[in-house]
């Protein structure tokens, strides 16, 4: 974080920093009871909505091995750009699945925030390529 970083820039810094520690005491206190996560589109999986069952999510993907092996997940934010409460953000994020397949990708976060929390995530990646990195055969595409 730089000096100049404050109010929803530093938000930003500490979710990524949250997800990549499996904090889920300090995702819990940076959402709004009422947020809303979005995935990308092509996932199919609509809004998340409230803070209990975007919880259970991210311990579903971060923690419990839906999507990514257990405490694999790395994020690191590359950039953020923000005005007034809402942020977007270039974010890589690197990681292992459960069949130990290396991950890595770039995501754009776009996130609205209401009283120095969490109410709107919207998230886009390229779901394609993270299905192609699961299923790859042979040597491991990231490390």
């Amino acid at each position: 974080m730089t000096e100049s970083e404050s109010g929803p820039k530093a938000q930003v810094r500490a979710w990524f920093r949250a997800m990549t520690a499996c904090d889920y005491a300090s995702l819990h206190d940076l959402m709004n009871e009422d947020v809303e996560l979005w995935t990308a589109p092509s996932v199919r999986e609509g809004a998340i909505a409230g803070r209990e069952p975007a919880l259970e999510r991210l311990r579903a993907v971060l923690g419990g091995g839906a999507v990514f092996e257990a405490g694999s997940l790395v994020c690191e934010v590359d950039s953020i750009v923000g005005e007034g409460d809402e942020t977007v953000s270039r974010v890589r994020m690197r990681g292992r699945f459960p069949n130990s397949k290396a991950y890595e990708s770039t995501y754009l976060v776009w996130q609205r925030w209401r009283h120095g929390r969490l109410s709107y995530q919207f998230e886009l990646f390229d779901a394609a390529h993270k299905n192609q990195q699961r299923e790859a055969r042979g040597a491991n595409v990231a490390g």
